[in-house]
């Protein structure tokens, strides 16, 4: 019997836990438009500052449950390649069954 690599195992849940992400409430802030300074009105530049902490506080939110969906992420994988370790290994000490 051929056991999966590991490293198959990881990018599954890499990919697993981005969906995870975005299922688990993560949004993503619509990206702010920035005028071209070289023909951007004084109103615009004002208006454009003005959404910036807002915008900021926004990503920050963001990025910060996207760390915490990762570190969660990580956790269980390190669970699960554990787990898959001790049981592998069980597997292969374990008398072949006829």
């Amino acid at each position: 019997m051929k056991l999966i690599p590991i490293c198959v195992i990881a990018v599954a849940g890499v990919l697993a836990a981005s969906s995870y992400a975005s299922a688990a409430g993560c949004s993503r802030p619509a990206k702010l438009s920035v005028p071209d300074g070289k023909t951007a009105s004084e109103e615009q530049m004002k208006a454009t500052q003005g959404k910036l902490p807002g915008y900021a506080q926004a990503m920050s939110t963001y990025m910060r449950c996207l760390s915490e969906e990762i570190k969660s992420g990580k956790d269980e994988y390190d669970s699960v390649s554990a787990e898959w370790k001790a049981q592998s290994e069980a597997f292969r000490n374990t008398p072949a069954k006829q």
